[in-house]
This record gives C-alpha cells, sequence and structure tokens, in this order.
C-alpha cells in the first residue's frame, strides 16, 4: 500500500487490513446471495379487452298498399329469400344469432317485417323474437343490449320510419348516420340496412365488464332489384319489370 511520506505500516497492521478487506467482501456476498434467494412479489396487471358486436337494422320488404295489405307483395318476398345471401362468407357480414321483429298479433297488425325474416331464420335454424310491437323501440333497445354477449350479431326487422327511434335507442345519433333519426328513411327505399357496431371493455380479472357502447353506424347496400308489383315502383326506377301484385301470407316461403 503507497503511504504519504513519514507513515508507515507494519507487517501484522497489513494483515489484519486484507483480513478485514475479505470478511466485508465476503458479507457483501452473503447479502447478495440472500437477496436472489428472496421470493420477488409478483404483480398482476390487469388486462381490459374490447368485446365487440353488431346489431343491423332492416327495414321490411316492398309491399304497396292498397294492393297487398298487410303481408309482402312478390317484390317483398324476393327481397326476404335474397337476406341469407348477405350473410354468405362472400359478403363478410356475420350472420345473426338472435332475431327481432315487429309483433304482427299487435296493432296495426301488419306481417311484413315478420314475414321478411322467415328466409333468415329458417337458413339459421333460429326463431324470430316478436315480443315488441310498435312503439316498444326503447324497450325493444333495452333487451338487446341487456342480453348480449360479445361477439353477438342481432338483425332487427322495423317500420322504415320508425327505424331511426329504434337506431336512437341504442345509442347511435344523427352524426354516425342520417338513418338514425326517427322518419328520415326515404319511401321508396328497400335495399339499404344500417350496420351498427358496439363495444365494451371487459376486465380479464373479473366478471365485471362495462356497458356496450355504439362506436359506428354505417348504411349498407343490399344491391337486389326486384321485379315490380306496381306501376308506381316501375316509374320510380325501384325494380326492373312490373308483375302483379299477389296477396301473400308467410305459408310461401315454406317451400324453400
Amino acid at each position: 500500500t503507497n503511504l504519504p511520506d513519514g507513515f508507515s505500516m507494519s507487517a501484522d497492521s497489513r494483515t489484519s487490513c486484507v483480513t478485514t478487506r475479505t470478511a466485508v467482501l465476503v458479507a457483501w456476498v452473503a447479502v447478495l446471495l440472500l437477496v436472489a434467494a428472496a421470493p420477488v412479489p409478483v404483480v398482476m396487471m390487469k388486462t381490459t379487452r374490447a368485446k365487440s358486436m353488431s346489431v343491423f337494422l332492416f327495414r321490411h320488404g316492398e309491399c304497396y298498399q292498397p294492393a297487398c295489405g298487410t303481408h309482402l307483395c312478390t317484390s317483398g318476398i324476393s327481397r326476404a329469400r335474397f337476406l341469407p345471401s348477405l350473410f354468405a362468407n362472400t359478403r363478410r357480414l356475420k350472420p345473426p344469432c338472435k332475431l327481432y321483429a315487429i309483433n304482427p298479433g299487435k296493432p296495426p297488425f301488419m306481417a311484413r317485417e315478420y314475414e321478411t325474416f322467415i328466409p333468415l331464420a329458417i337458413a339459421r335454424n333460429i326463431s324470430i323474437n316478436t315480443s315488441f310491437a310498435r312503439g316498444d323501440e326503447q324497450t325493444l333497445a333495452n333487451a338487446i343490449l341487456g342480453d348480449l354477449d360479445a361477439g353477438a350479431v342481432v338483425a332487427v326487422s322495423w317500420r322504415h320510419t320508425m327505424i331511426g327511434a329504434v337506431a336512437t335507442a341504442l345509442g347511435c345519433t344523427a352524426n354516425m348516420s342520417s338513418r338514425c333519426v326517427a322518419g328520415s328513411w326515404p319511401n321508396l327505399d328497400f335495399d339499404t340496412f344500417v350496420h351498427m357496431k358496439f363495444q365494451r371493455n371487459y376486465n380479464g380479472t373479473s366478471h365485471h365488464h362495462s356497458s356496450w357502447k355504439i362506436v359506428n353506424a354505417s348504411t349498407v347496400h343490399m344491391g337486389f332489384t326486384p321485379v315490380c308489383d306496381t306501376p308506381n315502383e316501375l316509374s320510380n326506377g325501384a325494380c326492373t319489370e312490373l308483375r302483379r301484385c299477389k296477396n301473400t301470407t308467410q305459408q310461401h316461403f315454406a317451400f324453400d
């Protein structure tokens, strides 16, 4: 060891110093080994995953009064039969697991919303929920949002003048889509439907989750043009050629 001038260290002192340093080093090694061996507390991070679901709002198929009354006309039946193809793999729309339609047994006793979904119900092997009538739009929305699992898809067949009321009750606003306003649906538009997407957060460490919240809404075109039932349809370009309108019942759908 280098010492300043005037200082000296005996052999015993040097040996004692080395011994002391060694002891300190050994003590530090022991401390480090104890720290390494001690259990490290694991902090569980809460993972939040976003879950989604979709709701489709459809207008009933074509039916022009007074010729067809409360049921679909021939063109409406054609559109109803077309609906299942919307959910084929090539269309990239996940098929619905639940169907809702206006109750045909309550005033004003219109069956066309229910009939519109008959081919789709048969194709998907599911029933049509007809627990709700016109004026029950808020109750319908509550039922949809309160009884759905993540990944679910719901389709609703409703009167066009009240589709906006259903959409509003589900949380849609005019800024998302103009169809989310009651009474905004064009009278001669049977070819479009509203696709609403919802999301909620799910806490991976518990069974609690937030309520469903709409994230966007879009208007989708089916791209289907039926044969006309009335001269008025033909003159407005709503169909391709005129066919005589027939009064129909849901039995017409049982042949496919």
